[in-house]
């Protein structure tokens, strides 16, 4: 996922992702995925900061959103994300002012399926992985995980993978 949208995501302004595509449609509510930087801005004109004020966000505090910590930048898997449920929806529905907020964007700038954030962490410390499209798995350390990650199911996490390293699917 590009800036603004991975630092939106990430620090709990953005509760809904939107795609077109059927990415999310096999996972099922509850898997966990890390979330990788790509390395580009997204060019949406700013029309972000249009929705965010609609909600009466001030211009500091959308800056603050749409920031990430100091040492994480593009490039870097930043934080783990809990799927909820993927769903279709209307324009209608996606022009609702309240949908808008959660997805970052206006109804028309969003895709047709929608996916619930259920929560969403910043790892301990960002790791370094090469982007690709779509979901793809990566290898970060353990001990990135913030704590109570790793204890539940339904992950897409290598079950087999004992070591200090673990796999964990990436995307957005």
């Amino acid at each position: 996922m590009n800036l603004p949208f991975a630092a939106l995501l990430s620090n709990g302004y953005k509760t809904l992702e939107t795609r077109n595509g059927t990415m999310f449609v096999p996972y099922e509510p509850g898997t966990k995925m890390l979330l990788h930087v790509g390395q580009r801005i997204y060019p949406d004109g700013n029309r972000h900061i249009d929705v965010m004020k609609s909600g009466g966000l001030k211009e500091q505090e959308i800056e603050k959103l749409k920031s990430l910590p100091p040492g994480f930048r593009k490039g870097h898997a930043v934080a783990i994300v809990e799927l909820g449920e993927t769903y279709e929806t209307s324009l209608e529905q996606r022009s609702d002012p309240d949908f808008q907020r959660s997805v970052g964007a206006f109804g028309k700038d969003s895709g047709m399926r929608a996916t619930q954030i259920r929560r969403v962490e910043y790892l301990k410390r960002p790791v370094k992985v090469s982007g690709r499209g779509g979901v793809f798995h990566a290898k970060v350390p353990r001990d990135v995980i913030p704590d109570g990650w790793l204890e539940s199911n339904n992950s897409l996490v290598d079950q087999e993978q004992k070591g200090e390293n673990i796999y964990y699917s990436a995307t957005f």
